[in-house]
């Protein structure tokens, strides 16, 4: 006979994060978001990863994603991505400017493949042959 299978409470606990890196500490900017100018560019992120408020927002409005759904694809606990989509409610013009300036900076490497410098470069060759 098959034996029935009991599941074991998950514990929740605090992401296992570094205080600081490189001297410089976290700043929490709400419960579960925090950011750090190393981390995504000082994009708030969630905390103990680097998975920022942009992606979760964004699974959520152009996805059609719930909370549930994005925090399996995600590997993320429940709560995690609802601190990320309340803060997001809460600051969504300062996320949506983010993910605008995003936008723009990639567009703009989309216009120039080598960019600046690699055109720089190929100059330089040309020059010396």
């Amino acid at each position: 006979m098959a034996e029935k299978r009991v599941e074991k409470e998950i514990e929740r606990r605090k992401p296992d994060i570094r205080e600081e890196i490189d001297g410089v500490k976290f700043h929490a900017l709400a419960p579960g978001i925090t950011t750090h100018p190393l981390v995504r560019s000082g994009r708030p992120c969630i905390e103990g990863t680097s998975i920022m408020v942009m992606t979760i927002a964004g699974l959520q409005e152009f996805h059609n994603m719930d909370a549930r759904q994005i925090a399996d694809h995600l590997w993320l606990e429940l709560f995690m991505v609802e601190n990320a989509l309340n803060f997001y409610a809460a600051h969504k013009q300062y996320i949506d400017v983010c993910n605008k300036l995003s936008s723009i900076n990639h567009d703009q490497m989309v216009e120039s493949p080598y960019g600046d410098w690699s055109r720089e470069l190929l100059s330089r060759r040309e020059s010396v042959t």
